[in-house]
């Protein structure tokens, strides 16, 4: 039931495709924040939440992914073409548990991240469907087994330790993470009621349809209403700056 999880399905591109069903890849970690003009970048909100910021890779990645999405959002809605970016801004509404981008000329848009170890992804989600994707680094020193009876749902724990070799144990215990945290952002839950049950019977309770792919040391698995098609893209920080012309 479990195996076509595991099938590297997610399509990743370099630079960006037509689709308007995309999720923006970026490394920020060789981002220079101090040549940055920050005051013209983020809205007020956003400076606040980012002075709350003490690591300087937790600035980059916060930095990055806010970008990305007044990136997409301007690159979507030709009437926002001159607006600054200053004015667009992101933040959490506790009531729909979603992340949403304001703009003056409409209205917030659901926007979803993530990011892990410097590498960043963003992506709009304007027409609000069940969608949520996850990326994380895939470290190898990690107890795999020991930590999925902790935490995973008996049958994630033999899957897990039917692999002998330690790279193949952390492959599946990482995809299911990514699985898990990609399922709660497209369901609006917590990451905490998902981590016992089996992420493969609840995405397919929620007839929902799930992608992923590795990247390097990276896992990422996107997981959306069925019939539709995301894929990833990358994009260079400097082209972004390009872009935005600053």
């Amino acid at each position: 039931m479990s195996s076509h999880y595991f099938s590297n399905t997610l399509k990743i591109d370099s630079g960006l495709s037509s689709t308007d069903k995309q999720v923006v890849l970026m490394d920020a970690s060789r981002i220079n924040i101090s040549s940055l003009p920050i005051e013209r970048l983020l809205s007020e909100f956003e400076l606040s939440v980012l002075t709350k910021r003490k690591m300087p890779a937790a600035k980059q990645e916060y930095i990055a992914t806010r970008l990305v999405l007044k990136y997409l959002l301007k690159r979507s809605n030709p009437l926002l073409k001159n607006t600054p970016l200053c004015a667009i801004s992101s933040q959490f509404d506790d009531v729909d548990n979603k992340l949403k981008l304001h703009s003056p000329l409409s209205e917030p848009i659901w926007a979803c991240l993530s990011h892990s170890r410097g590498f960043i992804g963003a992506a709009l989600n304007p027409e609000q469907d069940q969608f949520g994707f996850d990326i994380e680094h895939c470290s190898k020193t990690r107890p795999f087994v020991k930590l999925a009876k902790h935490f995973y749902d008996r049958n994630e724990v033999n899957l897990i330790s039917g692999f002998s070799d330690i790279n193949e144990q952390a492959g599946c215990f990482f995809r299911i993470w990514t699985l898990k945290e990609a399922l709660a952002k497209a369901t609006s839950q917590p990451i905490a009621k998902l981590l016992s049950p089996n992420v493969f019977t609840e995405i397919e309770k929620h007839n929902l349809t799930a992608s992923s792919n590795t990247l390097n040391d990276f896992d990422i698995s996107v997981v959306a209403q069925k019939s539709t098609d995301w894929q990833c893209s990358f994009i260079n920080f400097n082209d972004l700056c390009r872009d935005l012309a600053f």
